[in-house]
């Protein structure tokens, strides 16, 4: 083996394999894995990594694996999460931490945030403290980072500790015997616990059969990795069709059977008896709830008192007043058995009066007192005697006895009631804060349908139909349509913005703007060179924000539509005798990079299409294409192609976009939509 070729990184290459989400189906993220051409060498990978360790050249060998995972994954066009295998002795590499790693991401256009890295079990050759401090330099900088194969063992729990990681991953060997052993089950149940309460993201890797499926969903493990989930490619795949099938049904029974919990726990809060009122009961004075008790004459004999208790053993406790009513003592039924079961407590003590044996150290309050104050004097009582019953007196008279018991649960009461006051403060300021983001979201929304066009274009040349249908209020989609000085369509514009919500809605505004204004003002200027100013002009503006958009832009001129593509889904061409193909062609040479991530290479491609009457154009977002039905099927662009060629003749653009979209809602039936749906129709009708 000729390590020097190895390091060259001629013969290594990069695999991705899913991380799915057990909640929704859809991928999460993808591990990149180092393979190498078996022509340089046979064996495991993780033995060649354990022979560059031997030989100290883990640095060099990573650096290598790192750039081609980087490379790849941009060619590819990333739009998920990726997790790097990181040694952790490399984490230690002043090179890596200063300018290695943040030179490569922004060679490739990733953000930090898309990173995890995933610290694997190499044995650690300097001080967890060093790796604690690389761990939060890389943190700092936006990056993730994930503990993988955890296990049983103390070492890699620790770590946990000691790192507080984002995500960890359940070894392989607890993962697959899951299903079938009572202590691994066990293990991953608290592992899952912890993570819920920690914060932290858990993944079970390893999933190879259905049976290991179906027993970390059980667990609520959140996501999973495994050859039943999808294998290692040299592309980015979906979840496999299996996986996807019995994810969205285990989801499906989990959701109906929720309702139908929350029916029923709706029906008993209906029929509770709420309190509304009187909520600071703690106030109130010691005298309501206080028993009577039971006293006796100071000048009782032993011997009777003993008889006494022996009559009520439902007693612990008798006050000893005088014969005023005065309190004198207490005689606890345990002290009094303490003195008469020693060997002459007896024959010493039976004839004497109780006032010899009576206990004077006691806890006697006013019946006016407050039971909060109460409660704070009975707490602070001597260990031995916190149990004991506290005396209430009127006026120095014996009134009765409070129960430390009866005291307990007044205060637990009390802390209950305390404790959902501070609950309900907290959700009320929940509550403030979702209606204030409500309130963005419905502004959001207005501002966006009020710029957003209203309806198609219809122009003598051309009969145009489209459908926008978010997935939530706002939209990540956004479309536009050009028209030149005379009024008649001369380009159309269609982008998907990563992500959803507020901000994935308010960089589509902004990318609406500015492609209008560059579409208009470089209109001499070829559509590929249009394509980059358009790009720059967005890198400028957003600054820091993340989003970046994938589009098609169109520009139509008398006898063709020019066509650039900036890493989105193919545009259809439907021709005047229903042959429906890739415009550019199937293999997407021309497909440019993601718009609006700087240091990505800006090769947009021009392709000319000649116009050709009663031809139609078909552009929409990868949502039409990417949605699944409860077979785990995707439309797919092939299937797409299909249903377009039999759609019925001589329709008009309109009617061809209602037929299609009646076939993708009976596709996808009961199964919801994963992102927002838009889809336009242009049908050139000439002269």
């Amino acid at each position: 083996m000729n390590f020097d070729e190895i390091l060259s990184g001629k013969n290594l290459y990069t695999v991705f394999q899913p991380i799915v989400s057990l909640e929704t189906g859809d991928v999460f993220a993808y591990e990149a894995l180092t393979r190498i051409d078996e022509s340089v060498y046979i064996g495991s990978i993780k033995n060649l990594f354990k022979i560059s360790e031997d030989a100290s050249l883990s640095w060099q060998l990573e650096k290598k694996c790192i750039k081609s995972a980087l490379k790849t994954a941009r060619a590819l066009g990333l739009k998920r999460k990726l997790f790097l295998n990181i040694n952790p002795n490399v984490l230690l590499e002043e090179e890596f931490q200063e300018n290695y790693i943040k030179s490569k991401l922004e060679k490739n256009g990733i953000e930090p945030s898309s990173i995890v890295f995933e610290i694997t079990g190499q044995k650690l050759k300097g001080s967890e403290q060093k790796l604690c401090d690389a761990v939060l330099h890389f943190k700092n900088q936006k990056l993730k980072i994930a503990i993988d194969d955890i296990g049983e063992s103390y070492a890699a729990l620790n770590r946990i500790c000691t790192l507080n990681p984002d995500f960890i991953k359940i070894s392989i060997d607890l993962v697959q015997s899951v299903h079938k052993d009572k202590v691994k089950k066990e293990i991953v149940r608290s592992l899952s616990a912890f993570c819920k309460n920690s914060g932290i993201k858990l993944i079970a890797v390893g999933v190879e059969t259905e049976e290991n499926l179906a027993a970390i969903m059980e667990l609520g493990i959140p996501y999973a990795q495994g050859f039943y989930t999808g294998k290692p490619e040299r592309v980015f795949t979906k979840t496999s069709k299996e996986a996807f099938v019995r994810i969205i049904s285990y989801q499906n029974k989990k959701s109906s059977k929720f309702v139908e919990e929350k029916k029923s726990i709706d029906k008993k809060k209906t029929q509770a008896i709420i309190p509304t009122e009187g909520i600071k009961q703690d106030s109130r004075p010691i005298s309501q709830i206080t028993r009577k008790g039971m006293t006796i004459p100071e000048t009782m004999a032993v011997a009777d008192v003993l008889a006494l208790f022996n009559a009520n053993p439902e007693i612990s406790i008798f006050t000893v007043v005088d014969s005023a009513s005065k309190v004198m003592g207490i005689i606890p039924r345990i002290t009094l058995f303490k003195v008469l079961g020693t060997q002459y407590g007896f024959s010493i003590y039976s004839k004497k009066p109780i006032s010899r044996l009576m206990v004077t150290d006691y806890l006697a309050v006013d019946f006016f007192e407050p039971v909060e104050v109460v409660a704070s004097k009975a707490a602070s009582r001597a260990e031995e005697h916190l149990y004991d019953p506290i005396v209430v007196e009127q006026n120095g008279i014996y009134f009765g006895v409070v129960i430390f018991k009866d005291l307990l649960e007044i205060i637990v009461n009390v802390e209950v009631l305390e404790r959902t006051q501070e609950l309900n403060k907290t959700t009320r300021k929940l509550l403030e804060q979702e209606a204030m983001q409500q309130r963005d979201l419905k502004l959001a929304e207005i501002v966006q349908k009020s710029i957003y066009p209203s309806r198609a274009p219809k122009t003598s040349k051309w009969d145009c139909a489209y459908i926008f249908k978010p997935m939530a209020s706002v939209s990540g989609d956004v479309y536009d349509f050009y028209y030149d000085d005379k009024g008649s369509l001369n380009g159309a514009a269609l982008f998907d913005v990563s992500g959803h919500g507020v901000a994935s809605g308010l960089v589509g505004i902004l990318s609406k703007y500015l492609a209008k204004d560059t579409f208009r003002e470089n209109k001499n200027e070829e559509l590929s060179a249009l394509a980059r100013t358009f790009n720059k002009k967005l890198i400028k503006e957003k600054a820091n924000v993340e989003n970046y958009l994938t589009g098609i832009l169109l520009r139509i001129t008398d006898s063709k539509i020019e066509y650039v593509n900036a890493g989105h889904t193919d545009l259809l061409c439907i021709d005047s005798k229903r042959k429906v193909s890739v415009a550019g062609g199937a293999n997407g040479s021309f497909r440019g990079s993601f718009l609006g991530i700087e240091g990505l290479p800006d090769n947009f491609e021009t392709v000319d299409i000649p116009l050709e009457k009663n031809s139609c154009y078909i552009m929409f977002t990868d949502c039409l294409t990417e949605s699944r039905n409860l077979a785990g099927d995707e439309l797919g662009i092939e299937l797409l192609q299909k249903i377009l060629a039999r759609a019925p003749q001589g329709t008009s653009a309109k009617q061809l976009l209602e037929y299609l979209i009646d076939i993708f809602e009976a596709f996808t039936e009961a199964v919801p939509l994963r992102d927002d749906l838009t889809v336009i129709v242009l049908k050139y009708i000439g002269e």
